[in-house]
């Protein structure tokens, strides 16, 4: 009997979320990683539209191992509606409240930093 494998969640940090092949395109080993790189484009390449990506590893799903952007808030879940695989998949709906959970603590160092 073969064991089935275990849905699985990747991220990509892109400098040019529109054209890859425009900057560097990094496969991170958390979203963390992913989230500091980032902020990297967006300070130093910020004209080309960085972003966050995901690819879901599901041998069972015609979606596995495609690459899309990830919403960096629940609000800003556009594209990703178009997709229900994506829109209603758990691995992304936790990823979006973690990303959400990074960019508040950016904020609040933000304002740490400035109010010093």
């Amino acid at each position: 009997m073969k064991k089935k494998e275990e849905v699985t969640i990747t991220f990509y940090a892109a400098e040019c979320g529109e054209f890859h092949d425009f900057g560097e395109y990094t496969k991170c080993k958390t979203l963390e990683e992913a989230y500091k790189k980032y902020q990297k484009y967006c300070r130093t390449s910020a004209n080309m539209c960085p972003a966050i990506e995901f690819s879901i590893h599901d041998p069972d799903s015609i979606y596995s191992d495609m690459e899309y952007p990830l919403p960096l808030s629940s609000k800003d879940r556009g594209d990703l509606e178009l997709v229900p695989y994506y829109n209603e998949h758990p691995l992304v709906n936790e990823a979006i409240r973690q990303v959400e959970q990074l960019q508040k603590q950016q904020e609040k160092k933000k304002h740490r930093d400035v109010s010093r």
